[in-house]
Order: structure tokens, then C-alpha cells, then sequence
């Protein structure tokens, strides 16, 4: 998602539904090769070879391990049906999206494609013989260069079989066009990864102010706000109103009108968030002390009243994302009103490249 926020600004569902079946694609095959995991006292006791460097040792090796004979066509089903044969198109198969997803998703020319094609089966042969990264005390499957040659053979064919696919799947340009053209919105998915990002960077700073000035437990609250402040108010303002989440995500805060944040307005407006959430916070206190203090007779007025507020702000949140999400005038929630605010996007609009 970040990365998708920081070169496009946004994330449409096929964007995301390639770059996750891309995911999907690398696990199922990283699994195929390594499963299953044998006993590792059992791989001790190999003494088989691990390496097979002669190119095209299938050929050779076809007629002792299926029986196949040229001049016997009996031969030929029972061959193709056989294991061994069955392997080595399995290995062709195994890299035959790779190569769809470099063409099509990824847009690579052939001589990379064949780069990464040989690598990422370089990768595999290499987890082998390593012995998974030496969890094995050796490999317990062969390192073969058939298997290189097979899966660089099978990314190729996906390749070029890709041209054929491209007159039917949806154009690259335009979904390109179409996520930089969202994202010159702010989504609140968009803000709300910025923020996380951010308040962890928050807790970071935190801890080292905590370790160079030592507090009680009883000013911890108020050194986290201190640090909250500088991180957004002040840090933020000199970075031109983009925090290191903001960076992330393509995000920047500006004055109501886009220009660059002035320092008491970026100060004004994260100090009003604070605002907001103390008063949400000693609001909810003073109901939950009311509550558990009342008499029996009474809790269920303050229980109500309890649900009432947070569902209230619940609701007003909800209210202001809507609000918003449909404005075209760069609408923020109360911090950003208070402080002539407001955050915006920093993608240019673009055609892609």
C-alpha cells in the first residue's frame, strides 16, 4: 500500500488485485520448490548427488527412465504421462506467470525479462542447494541446470503468450491514468497509513526524549505530547509540511488556500488534535467514573449516556469523512478549520511512463 501511495497516490482494486496475486504467485512457487519438508536426520544419511551441471540431460536420460523409443509409438503416451517427463514440464510451467506478470504488470523489455527470469530460478536452484539456507546439512534436493534452462524457457513462453492476452485484459495506460487521477484525492485509508506511520515515529522519538531527559510516570503523558508536537507541529514545518509518513504516502499539509504551512498554524492545528482528543477523553472518563460510582437505580442512565456520546462521535467522525471525501475544495475535519489547514495530495497529475 505504501508503495502504491507514494508512486501513484492511490490504490484502485486492479492495482491492488495484481500486485497481491503477483504476492500470491511468488509464495505458491516459493512453497512448490522447498515443500516437502523431509526429517532432517533423513537428509544426513543422503549420499545422492547435488549438482547436475550438464545441459539437456533430459534427453539423454528420456529413454532409461520412461522406455521411450522413437521407432515404437507405443511408447510415446507412457513417456509423455510419466513422471520424469511430467517434472519437466512442471518446470517450464513453474516460471510461465513470472514472465506474464514482467510484460504485463512490471513492463519489461525481453533481454530483462530473460535476466529475471534466470535469476529468480538461479534463487530457487540456490535455496536448494543450500540446504535451505543451511537449516539442512545438505541439499536434499538437486541443484540442476535443466531446471534453470526449463524455468527461463517457461518465464519466456509467458512472456510472449502475454502479447496475446493484452488485446483482452484492460490497458496498462489507462489504469495507470486512472490511480494517478485518484490519487490527486485524499482517501482516508491514505491518511490514516500516514498517520500510523507517523505516530510510530512519534513513539520512537518519545523513547529517546525519555532517555536523554529521564521523567516520572506521572509526566510520561505529558512528554509524549511534547514530542507529538515537535514531530508535527514543528519538524513537519520545516520538512514544508511533510512528515516522514506524509512523504510515504504522498501527502503534505498546506494553508487553506495550498500554499506552503506557516509554523503557527501547523503548531495551531496539531495542537487542536490534541484538544479534540483530550476532550474525548475526559469526557469518557468522567461518564465511566459516573457510571461506576452511581447507584444501582442510576447506572443504566449513565450507561446510555455513555453509548450515546461515543456513538455521537462516532457518528460526527464519519459524518466529516463523508463531508470530506465528496469535497472538491480541499475540506478538512474541525483541527483543520480551526487552523486555515488542510491536508493534500502531492502527485502530479501524470499520464504513466
Amino acid at each position: 500500500m505504501i508503495h502504491h501511495y507514494r508512486k501513484f497516490g492511490s490504490v484502485t482494486f486492479l492495482r491492488f488485485f495484481l500486485a497481491y496475486s503477483f504476492v500470491l504467485y511468488l509464495l505458491c512457487a516459493y512453497f512448490l520448490v522447498i515443500l516437502p519438508l523431509p526429517d532432517r536426520a533423513e537428509v544426513a544419511k543422503l549420499t545422492t548427488p547435488k549438482v547436475q551441471l550438464i545441459p539437456f540431460s533430459f534427453f539423454r536420460e528420456l529413454s532409461k527412465e520412461t522406455g521411450f523409443r522413437v521407432s515404437e509409438p507405443a511408447t510415446y503416451f507412457p513417456a509423455l504421462t510419466s513422471n520424469f517427463t511430467l517434472q519437466f514440464v512442471f518446470n517450464i510451467a513453474l516460471l510461465f506467470p513470472f514472465g506474464c506478470f514482467l510484460r504485463y504488470y512490471f513492463r519489461k523489455k525481453p533481454l530483462p525479462a530473460v535476466i529475471f527470469c534466470f535469476c529468480f530460478s538461479l534463487f530457487f536452484e540456490l535455496t536448494q542447494l543450500s540446504g535451505l539456507y543451511g537449516i539442512y546439512p545438505r541439499p536434499y534436493r538437486l541443484f540442476d541446470v535443466d531446471d534453470l534452462l526449463c524455468n527461463t524457457l517457461g518465464g519466456m513462453l509467458g512472456y510472449y503468450f502475454t502479447k496475446l492476452l493484452e488485446r483482452i485484459l484492460p490497458d496498462r495506460d489507462k489504469i495507470d491514468e486512472k490511480s494517478y487521477k485518484k490519487g490527486e484525492r485524499v482517501s482516508f485509508t491514505r491518511r490514516f497509513l500516514s498517520f500510523a506511520v507517523d505516530l510510530f515515529f512519534v513513539s520512537i522519538f518519545t523513547g529517546f526524549l525519555d532517555w536523554v531527559l529521564p521523567v516520572s510516570d506521572f509526566w510520561d503523558d505529558f512528554l509524549f505530547a511534547a514530542a507529538y508536537l515537535l514531530y508535527f507541529g514543528v519538524f513537519q514545518w520545516l520538512w514544508k509540511g511533510k512528515s516522514l509518513g506524509k512523504r510515504m504516502t504522498k501527502l503534505c499539509i498546506a494553508n487553506r488556500d495550498g500554499s506552503r504551512v506557516v509554523l503557527w498554524r501547523s503548531l495551531l492545528r496539531y495542537g487542536a488534535v490534541c484538544g479534540e482528543a483530550v476532550l474525548f477523553l475526559f469526557i469518557s472518563n468522567f461518564l465511566l467514573i459516573q457510571f461506576t460510582v452511581a447507584p444501582a437505580e442510576k447506572q443504566l442512565f449513565y450507561l446510555f449516556l455513555l453509548a450515546g456520546w461515543y456513538l455521537s462521535v462516532i457518528f460526527l467522525f464519519f459524518l466529516e469523512t463523508a463531508l470530506n471525501r465528496s469535497s472538491r475544495t480541499g475540506r478538512d475535519y474541525l483541527h483543520g478549520w480551526i487552523s486555515g489547514t488542510k491536508i493534500q495530495s502531492t502527485v502530479k497529475p501524470q499520464t504513466a511512463s
